[in-house]
């Protein structure tokens, strides 16, 4: 039984890894063109800024919104599927719409993109249970289609393109998100537990109150407004480098790669050594260290060395947050938490980093701007350090444990008497 049981695990994994690879490969073209596409379609820095401050803003309301109904519903798959069909739809607005058109779409799909990862998250981490730091190697099947992405597109597109040039790579991600909403659609309904009930509202609200929570989305929250910067305007630094289309695609195979790296093999061993507060700092340090470093004139063999610091930017702190969310998270309103954190860092955060720093580099230029996020990381370093807590296993989770535990021990002996 033990051994069917783990069969199952093990289909049930490749189905996550597989649902992950089709969700972070549609993202590589979206991160890496385009905004280079609307720049070359006429927008300024500024309107770019605008853009993303758009789907930001959008992203505070859209994930807590699916998140609820995913809890309330008790089912992952249904929201999943039909957020990926509508972001698919309508970022096909995007190749002809005008600025202030852009705007209206950008709004519109943030409302069903935004949701697509805390939603995924929330339901692998449910299913993990007590295993959550196999997370990461889950997760990184997500980064290794990314980087298949980006190695197709560094070979097909031109050096110096025109933003029509773009357009195939960009066409990729409205068929990868319809494929996913079809495999989405096949996975469990939800995560175990009970469905979310009216009670449940005042564990979320209790959490929110919890000053540990507080100081952990403080410290979150500074970081993010500064790491905004890096997705909306980096592929606009490298352009200004002298760094090709193709390259691009490159420099974000050397990211992802080292993303990759860190979550297969230095994940479990680092929280299991230096624990989820330490591996969240360090992330934070990380992204300290190299968006000051894009302050100065690099060469091209520096910013590529630079890109392995992406294990940190991203890996380190995404997966030590997420875990740190589900473990505090009220058992029964884990998609919605998961949602609520991603609305205050994607959305709050971001829409300010992005709004703010299209400003800030029309005026002082990108260097400027790299060298103040460098700083901002800095003083969320040093906040977290004197701030936050390691984060402790919630009790209705550890008594859920204890009866899992149970189960397998009675299951072996043949049953248990109640």
């Amino acid at each position: 039984m033990d051994g069917d049981s783990g069969e199952r695990d093990k289909r049930l994994e490749v189905k996550f890894a597989a649902t992950y690879a089709l969700l972070f490969a549609a993202v590589a073209p979206m991160v890496g063109y385009l905004n280079l596409y609307l720049q070359r379609r006429g927008l300024s820095d500024s309107q770019i800024g605008t853009t993303v401050a758009i789907m930001s803003l959008f992203s505070i309301f859209s994930p807590p919104l699916w998140g609820y109904l995913s809890d309330r519903w008790h089912d992952r798959r249904l929201p999943l599927a039909v957020a990926s069909l509508g972001a698919a739809i309508v970022f096909l607005a995007y190749f002809l719409a005008s600025f202030p058109t852009v705007l209206l779409v950008a709004a519109l799909f943030a409302f069903f993109h935004s949701p697509l990862i805390p939603l995924l998250d929330a339901l692998v981490l449910e299913r993990l249970g007590e295993s959550k730091e196999r997370y990461g190697r889950i997760r990184a099947w997500g980064s290794w289609a990314f980087i298949a992405m980006m190695l197709i597109f560094g070979l097909t597109l031109k050096k110096q393109g025109t933003a029509e040039s773009l357009i195939p790579a960009l066409s990729t991600f409205v068929v990868l998100r319809v494929a996913f909403a079809i495999l989405a659609y096949l996975l469990p309904r939800n995560g175990g537990g009970k469905p979310m009930g009216d009670g449940d509202w005042k564990a979320v609200k209790e959490l929110f109150a919890d000053r540990d929570w507080q100081a952990f989305l403080s410290v979150s929250l500074l970081s993010m407004v500064s790491t905004s910067v890096l997705y909306a305007f980096f592929p606009l630094y490298l352009n200004r480098a002298g760094v090709s289309d193709n390259w691009q695609g490159y420099f974000w195979v050397v990211a992802v790669l080292a993303e990759v790296a860190f979550m297969t093999w230095l994940t479990e061993p680092l929280i299991k050594r230096i624990g989820l507060k330490g591996v969240f700092l360090l992330g934070i340090a990380g992204r300290a260290f190299r968006f000051a470093a894009y302050a100065f004139p690099l060469s091209f063999p520096t910013l590529l060395v630079l890109q392995t610091f992406h294990s940190l930017t991203f890996a380190a702190v995404h997966t030590a947050s997420v875990t740190w969310v589900s473990m505090k998270a009220p058992e029964r309103a884990r998609a919605l938490t998961q949602t609520l954190y991603a609305s205050v860092l994607m959305g709050i955060g971001s829409a300010i980093g992005a709004q703010i720093g299209g400003l800030i580099a029309e005026h002082f230029g990108l260097r400027f701007l790299f060298g103040l996020a460098g700083a901002i990381n800095g003083l969320a370093f040093l906040l977290g350090l004197l701030w936050l807590k390691e984060p402790s296993v919630q009790p209705e989770e550890v008594s859920s444990l204890q009866g899992k535990q149970l189960a397998a021990t009675c299951d072996r002996k043949g049953g248990c008497e109640k």
